[in-house]
């Protein structure tokens, strides 16, 4: 693992770091309620989750672990499970967010950029890149705290008339980053440098934001019991909600060490996970901690958004840490030992050569040449790429529909019971499966660029032309039939072209894209009889 410069002053007596929270300016639009405005919020919180996990996810697929050196790849691949544990986590802060709004009685949302509502609230412009300096300065941007030094019992923050407390200090103990709080202030100050050089000082501060400030609003007002009343609580909405017995799947810290008396044992640290993977970096041995909360009540909601809030954030400069690393926390570790890297060798990348946006659409590429890369689909070069891009969108488009459906099923099927709910999660968790599949076949396949014949495929997370299910129960199940047998006739025409085509054959045959296929198709096929039996009655 690289050596991390410290930037600390020898001279400096090491002022304590903390975190200060902004005052909450709840402003509302005048032809709004209040519970209209608070289910703007929650809802443009869940679209900014949604980006930001699709921008990890994306970013932590292009890593390529072909290094040259064995350190090296085990560095690369701490990374990728790293954002990988940040990415399922954004999942489970998404489904919170869900279940806040049903229990509002709100509709729930898994769209993305929501204009001209959110725009105010997203840290930093949508949009997919591999992981690089200047991506790594925006997740970084967008999880920071407000940070704030004390020397000599006095308060030095960043902006003197936003600061309104400094909850608590950070736990060296129990803290799993190997950079202090004093680094981690000095990179916040040159992440915020950079940004202002890439996109203008007076853009930084009109158009990034921290997901922090998002959840300091929501929480400020859902607090308030004279502008949301009790009576806009539903707490029958409970078991209509997404529960973390059936979407944590194991993501969750081990038990901490107690003394004889019960209490929780400090000098004892967290426990590690026995079949941890030993990477260089002791933030990538962290596994996921997936939050997914329920509320009945008022404070139970509360609970909940300051749990994810934090969990973002900085949960080490808390008062109640709990020693879990923090996505501001994993992203200065990753930037940090990438820095280190790139002044040995400036030439050095983590990545395969992968496109900024890459998109299926090819009038919507032209539409924005700059901003985007369209996957061709002509058989003498990219087919295998697009193709597979095509079967990436289908996926997604599916795994968001489950998601959905399973709030849905919610209103009629009890949790914790075997039957249609369980079954439509259990295929949400199949399609997050296809999903890192086929996105690590992309990044194998070339784009057969003449301009640039080092160039790879990536995912594109397109997001179909709508996310709402059919009115009818039946005809929610019809969509899942359909939109299988559509990514079932991408996969059979792979194989089409595979028989016509040697070099296209060769492609797909070099990744082991034809060994998947046949097993996606396998499981296709189940799925399908599964979803003929109920819209034939038969279950």
């Amino acid at each position: 693992m690289p050596d991390i410069p410290a930037r600390t002053n020898p001279k400096d007596p090491n002022p304590q770091i903390v975190e200060v929270t902004d005052p909450v300016y709840s402003k509302k639009r005048p032809d709004m309620s209040w519970r209209d405005h608070l289910v703007m919020l929650l809802t443009s919180g869940a679209e900014v989750e949604h980006a930001l996990m699709v921008q990890y996810l994306f970013a932590a697929y292009s890593i390529n672990s072909d290094q040259p050196t064995e350190e090296l790849r085990a560095l690369v691949e701490g990374w990728r499970a790293s954002i990988l544990s940040v990415a399922r986590e954004e999942m489970g802060h998404l489904l919170t967010v869900q279940n806040v709004l049903v229990l509002l009685g709100a509709p729930i949302s898994f769209h993305r950029e929501m204009m001209p509502w959110d725009h105010q609230f997203y840290p930093f412009p949508f949009s997919l890149e591999p992981l690089s300096i200047p991506t790594l300065q925006c997740f970084i941007y967008a999880e920071m705290p407000r940070l704030a030094e004390i020397e000599h019992g006095k308060i030095y923050p960043e902006t003197p008339k936003l600061l309104a407390m400094a909850p608590g200090r950070r736990r060296e103990k129990a803290a799993p980053s190997s950079i202090g709080p004093r680094q981690e202030w000095e990179c916040i100050q040159e992440v915020k440098r950079d940004l202002a050089k890439r996109f203008g000082e007076d853009n930084v501060n009109a158009d990034l934001h921290q997901v922090g400030e998002l959840y300091h609003q929501i929480i400020d007002l859902i607090s308030d019991p004279r502008r949301i009343p009790d009576s806009e609580f539903n707490e029958a909405s409970y078991d209509m909600q997404a529960d973390w017995n059936d979407w944590g799947r194991g993501y969750k810290p081990q038990p901490r060490e107690l003394t004889p008396d019960g209490d929780i044992d400090e000098a004892a640290g967290a426990r590690r996970l026995e079949a941890a993977p030993e990477f260089p970096s002791s933030m990538a041995r962290r596994h996921a901690h997936v939050q997914v909360e329920r509320a009945a009540t008022r404070a139970q909601a509360v609970k909940a958004l300051r749990a994810i809030s934090a969990q973002g954030e900085a949960p080490h400069l808390k008062a109640d840490d709990t020693g879990e690393p923090s996505h501001f926390e994993r992203f200065v570790q990753i930037y940090e030992e990438y820095k280190a890297l790139q002044k040995n060798d400036p030439s050095w990348k983590a990545t395969y050569d992968v496109p900024r946006n890459p998109t299926t659409r090819e009038d919507f590429a032209r539409l924005n040449p700059k901003k985007t890369t369209y996957i061709p689909a002509n058989l003498e070069s990219a087919a295998a790429a697009h193709l597979f891009a095509q079967l990436f969108n289908q996926r997604y488009r599916l795994l968001l529909n489950y998601l959905a459906h399973s709030f849905r099923l919610g209103r009629s099927q009890p949790l914790h019971q075997p039957g249609r709910r369980g079954m439509v999660m259990h295929r949400a968790f199949g399609e997050m499966y296809h999903l890192k599949t086929i996105a690590g076949l992309l990044v194998r396949l070339s784009l057969h660029d003449h301009k640039n014949p080092k160039a790879h495929a990536a995912p594109p997370f397109e997001l179909p032309y709508t996310l709402g299910l059919p009115l009818q129960e039946i005809d929610i199940w019809r969509q899942h039939r359909d939109l299988i047998a559509v990514s079932q006739h991408t996969c059979n025409e792979v194989f089409r072209l595979a028989g016509v085509s040697a070099s296209f054959k060769k492609e797909v045959g070099d990744i082991g894209g034809d060994i998947y296929l046949n097993t996606l198709i396998r499981l296709d096929n189940e799925a399908q009889r599964w979803i003929g039996a109920i819209l034939a009655g038969r279950s």
